[in-house]
């Protein structure tokens, strides 16, 4: 089964369910999708809007795609699965900035993870074939406790 998470963001991510939706035909495998407040209801994949946990969908599924969100971390050091990010972005309304995506290429980089910008490049190839796990090696944990002191630093003197 492939998952599909946007979090609990309030603006929509069309722009990603879009996409699935439309490689889904594609692809002999179950697909579910947590839609969040996106407004697009998929037609090729079974959705929802929130479920006060995702750990079931977590641990069945066999690949996972999610926002860029910091729970991007929990995900790959506990459920050690093939994982895709794509950031919202805000040139699409689907954040007020682009965080996601340093974040989304910043964890690309220290953890594997494959960060997606342009949703064109997930196809149906790619998802039945992706098996890469991303780790956080300890080397790199220091890494990024650095980036969230660095984060927290410049959103504190953002408020001030």
């Amino acid at each position: 089964m492939i998952f599909v998470t946007v979090g609990t963001h309030p603006e929509q991510f069309d722009r990603l369910i879009k996409r699935i939706d439309e490689i889904a035909p594609e692809i002999n495998e179950k697909i579910i999708i947590q839609r969040g407040f996106t407004n697009y209801i998929p037609k090729n994949c079974e959705s929802f809007d929130f479920s006060p946990s995702l750990d079931k969908y977590y641990r069945e599924a066999r690949i996972v795609i999610t926002q860029s969100a910091t729970s991007l971390i929990e995900f790959i050091l506990r459920y050690k699965k093939p994982v895709i990010t794509v950031p919202r972005q805000k040139r699409f309304n689907e954040h007020i900035n682009d965080h996601q995506v340093e974040f989304a290429l910043f964890m690309e980089e220290k953890t594997g993870v494959k960060a997606i910008l342009d949703v064109k490049e997930l196809t149906a190839e790619l998802l039945m074939n992706y098996k890469k796990i991303a780790l956080v090696k300890k080397d790199n944990l220091k890494k990024l406790q650095n980036y969230f002191i660095r984060l927290f630093k410049i959103l504190g003197n953002n408020r001030k």
